[in-house]
């Protein structure tokens, strides 16, 4: 067998409409959950899961959330092991919104299911019910959230949580999610 390659790693937006997984295209800040999209997230960095804060959202310090999938698509049959997802502090941009991450509860499933693959939400301020804790960056792999395994062609949800500091307007806010994990390969 070859090893997971770094490109069959794919991250995807949700499509709250959809009726099965792998279905439909997925609109950042309309990353609702609920099913795997077949919108992967861009590889440019503003605006790819949520919309910009406008002016009267940050002084009201508001709250946003959004959904993606990270779906092991490789080839290889080899399962990504002992999978850990976190945001390295390095990534956090300071002085703007602040953004935590959680695992959706439905855990990991096939990427096609026909059973909703992650916690689905009326709208980008309602919060996912049943998420009981939210995970802020951190220095180090092991300050992530574990996964577990994830099989070819299986998927994982994790929700965003943004909230607006009534801070001076930032350029570029955000933060970046990592995934690592051993492979059997």
């Amino acid at each position: 067998m070859t090893q997971i390659a770094s490109s069959d790693i794919q991250f995807y937006l949700s499509n709250p409409g959809a009726v099965t997984g792998f279905s439909g295209v997925g609109t950042p800040g309309n990353s609702l959950g609920k099913f795997l999209s077949t919108t992967q997230i861009s590889n440019t960095p503003l605006n790819d899961l949520f919309l910009d804060i406008t002016g009267a959202q940050n002084a009201g310090n508001q709250v946003d959330y959004q959904c993606i999938f990270i779906l092991n698509n490789t080839s290889s049959g080899n399962s990504m092991l002992n999978t850990v997802v976190f945001m390295p502090s390095a990534s956090d941009i300071a002085g703007g919104a602040t953004i935590q991450y959680a695992l959706d509860t439905h855990g990991v499933v096939t990427k096609t299911s026909g059973s909703q693959q992650a916690i689905v939400i009326a709208n980008s301020t309602t919060a996912p019910a049943g998420i009981a804790s939210w995970t802020s960056a951190s220095a180090t792999v092991a300050g992530g959230l574990s996964v577990g395994s994830v099989a070819p062609n299986s998927c994982f949800a994790v929700w965003f949580k943004r909230t607006a500091s009534n801070t001076l307007a930032v350029n570029n806010d955000g933060g970046a999610l990592q995934v690592v994990f051993d492979s059997n390969g």
